[in-house]
């Protein structure tokens, strides 16, 4: 919820920041040169700006759950392994107990 209310936020002061820059300006762009306002220019950075991080956000996200998966899987033979070391361990003590009591 915080997340979403600094967005809020910080869309509300690039908005406000856009409208009070309206002027036209001249973007050259090599051979290319556009006049357009600069409210346009603002908020086409800031919306890159933000589809940037989100592609970033995502790509982190799948290497994340990439990673606890294999960890999860790990963890599965990890506790499969220990339940049948657990096991040994308990028919060598049963054993050693027979032996004992034989002697």
């Amino acid at each position: 919820m915080q997340y979403i209310f600094s967005a809020f936020v910080f869309s509300l002061l690039v908005a406000i920041f856009a409208v009070q820059n309206s002027l036209p300006v001249t973007l050259t762009f090599m051979a290319w040169s556009f006049q357009l306002s600069l409210v346009v220019i603002i908020l086409g950075a800031a919306t890159f700006g933000a589809l940037v991080i989100l592609c970033l956000a995502m790509l982190v996200q799948f290497r994340l759950r990439r990673n606890l998966s294999k960890v999860r899987q790990l963890n599965g033979k990890l506790e499969a392994e220990t339940t049948a070391l657990k096991s040994k361990l308990e028919q060598y003590e049963q054993n050693a107990e027979k032996k004992e009591t034989k002697s």
